[in-house]
């Protein structure tokens, strides 16, 4: 029976997207997955987000995608017959079936990959990052900012400040030596209050780092841009 690094690796290549170490890593070292299986997942999630979380478990409405899911939507969806000659590997959706996935782009060099959000019902895509260790980077860094999301189903921000601890220790390791270290650096803060300003209201958040904290982690990284690239939506897709 083939692993999921065997599985993605084989999708990979018949899409003509070459997979970032990094992210055949955290494939190859299950980091990707939730719990053994479904049954596992459901009955030991809550030990699973506080000791051994998926990478990105504290990433605002992010999950991987497993080797089934990244076929189908390939093959239903994001090929480059239906996509202007465009290939994708989709490795992550969001709730409302949104999705991030690995393309090249004519600005980087030859082969090089991009991440891409991709909306299933909106033209306003974005690149993301421009290369998979950067995404991984910015998510983490993204979550010390806000951990609200976290309290729906750990109840507490002390234990949604265990769950962004142990993924911070356990994607970071994956890193290149400066980031991880920049992140392992704020281990040990206690959890704060900010304000986030949400549109017309603003809300008191539990967090980690201030927003002076998040620009210099972030210093000299390229942020998130609009992608204005049509992507034919899911439903419009002619079936052979």
């Amino acid at each position: 029976m083939k692993n999921i690094l065997e599985e993605v690796s084989t999708l990979a290549q018949t899409a003509h997207i070459d997979l970032p170490p990094l992210l055949q890593a955290l494939y190859r070292d299950g980091l990707t997955s939730y719990g053994k299986d479904r049954a596992d997942w459901q009955a030991n999630w809550e030990h699973y987000l506080q000791e051994s979380p998926p990478a990105l478990a504290s990433s605002y409405d992010f999950e991987w995608l497993d080797a089934e899911a990244i076929a189908e939507t390939i093959k239903g969806w994001l090929h480059p017959e239906s996509q202007n000659g465009r290939s994708f590997f989709p490795f992550a959706q969001s709730g409302a079936g949104d999705v991030f996935c690995l393309t090249t782009h004519e600005d980087e060099h030859e082969g090089e990959c991009v991440v891409v959000y991709i909306w299933h019902d909106s033209d306003a895509h974005t690149i993301e990052a421009f290369s998979f260790a950067d995404f991984i980077y910015s998510r983490l860094v993204t979550a010390m900012t806000d951990m609200s999301h976290l309290l729906d189903d750990l109840s507490s921000a002390a234990n949604a400040r265990l769950c962004l601890l142990a993924d911070i220790r356990r994607s970071s390791a994956y890193l290149p030596a400066d980031d991880a270290t920049r992140l392992q650096a704020y281990l040990e803060r206690p959890v704060i209050e900010a304000e986030v300003n949400y549109g017309r209201h603003t809300e008191r958040v539990p967090c980690l780092i201030t927003d002076d904290d998040y620009k210099l982690l972030m210093q000299g990284r390229r942020a998130s841009v609009d992608w204005p690239v049509h992507i034919v939506a899911r439903w419009d897709i002619q079936r052979p």
